[in-house]
């Protein structure tokens, strides 16, 4: 056992002295003991150290007049953020599911996602032995998770069951409702290549762009069903989204050739939301942003929004992806 993770352990603290420890750090309060409620039902280590990098210095001191109720602004900001979040992911989760199982089982029948050649597995793509090798891997890992869904659902999933015993498979179109996000993506990147540019057109994108949405999303799914921090989140690069129409539209700056703001980022997500949801879902998505923005805003005394912005990565003129006009029209 490493000693060191012994000797860093921090000492269980009561919430009088958790409040003690802040106020000797400069932190003021405008109500102790609506702020022990908090600390109580919320967690210490959740509101204080998950959000109080921006209202430190340089120096990783607090900023003169910052308070408790500060920090807790930006971490319910957060919370809210990841409800508004899931509950639009669920939505294109939801049109991923009816697309995928409607133009796979249109060109390969209800039963047949058990096979490779279901599947685009590169036997006539001239790619190296080593690529074919590799995509048939991934194929027969997606088929093995499939058969392990069915499985588990027979137990669970009444309507798995009926399929079973009075036709001996389950049609994609009803199986596909017990697949995670996680499957859904690779489902869709393992489809063969035509079916995946037919689900693109839906989105008015094409099939890399798609990709690279789902698998952002999906991403962010995880985190907001885990409760972790988004607003400030930096994605790996392997989810970076491709540039697109709205970082020229947006005119959004470049360093070292990449755009600074939606590629790696929560306006990255926005972007995809901006593809992937119906206009009015959309326009009802940025609303309630917009509505957290000002929200905030007004709850901030050390901070102000464009300090907000930053944190987040949001272009200052992140609300015209609302509306934005086309590069001939600026």
């Amino acid at each position: 056992m490493d000693r060191r993770l012994f000797y860093n352990m921090k000492e269980f603290k009561t919430i009088d002295e958790q409040i003690q420890l802040l106020i000797s750090r400069g932190v003021k309060f405008g109500n102790i003991e609506n702020a022990k409620t908090l600390l109580l039902t919320n967690n210490y280590y959740n509101i204080i150290n998950g959000y109080k990098d921006l209202f430190l210095d340089d120096n990783g001191n607090y900023i003169d007049g910052t308070t408790f109720e500060e920090i807790y602004a930006l971490y319910d900001f957060d919370r809210s953020l990841r409800d508004i979040l899931f509950k639009y992911i669920l939505k294109i989760e939801n049109t991923l599911r009816t697309l995928i199982s409607y133009y796979f089982s249109m060109n390969h029948g209800n039963d047949n996602y058990l096979k490779i050649d279901s599947f685009e597995n590169f036997y006539n793509v001239n790619v190296s032995e080593t690529t074919k090798l590799q995509r048939i891997k991934y194929i027969q890992e997606l088929i093995i998770d499939i058969q392990q869904k069915t499985i588990k659902a027979i137990n669970t999933k009444e309507y798995v069951k009926h399929y079973m015993l009075n036709y001996g498979f389950v049609p994609l179109w009803v199986l596909i409702n017990v697949f995670s996000f996680g499957e859904l993506s690779k489902f869709l990147e393992l489809m063969k290549q035509n079916e995946r540019v037919e689900i693109a057109k839906y989105f008015d994108c094409n099939e890399d762009e798609l990709i690279q949405f789902v698998r952002l999303m999906n991403y962010y799914r995880n985190l907001c069903a885990h409760d972790e921090r988004v607003y400030n989140t930096k994605v790996p690069k392997y989810l970076y989204i491709k540039d697109c129409k709205y970082h020229e539209i947006l005119k959004i700056q470049k360093n070292n050739g990449m755009y600074t703001n939606g590629k790696s980022d929560l306006f990255a997500l926005i972007i995809s939301f901006k593809y992937l949801l119906t206009n009015d879902d959309f326009n009802s998505l940025f609303n309630k942003v917009r509505g957290r923005m000002i929200s905030i805003e007004k709850r901030l005394h050390t901070k102000n929004i464009s300090d907000i912005l930053k944190i987040i990565n949001f272009p200052i003129n992140w609300k015209e992806i609302k509306s934005p006009k086309s590069t001939q029209e600026t």
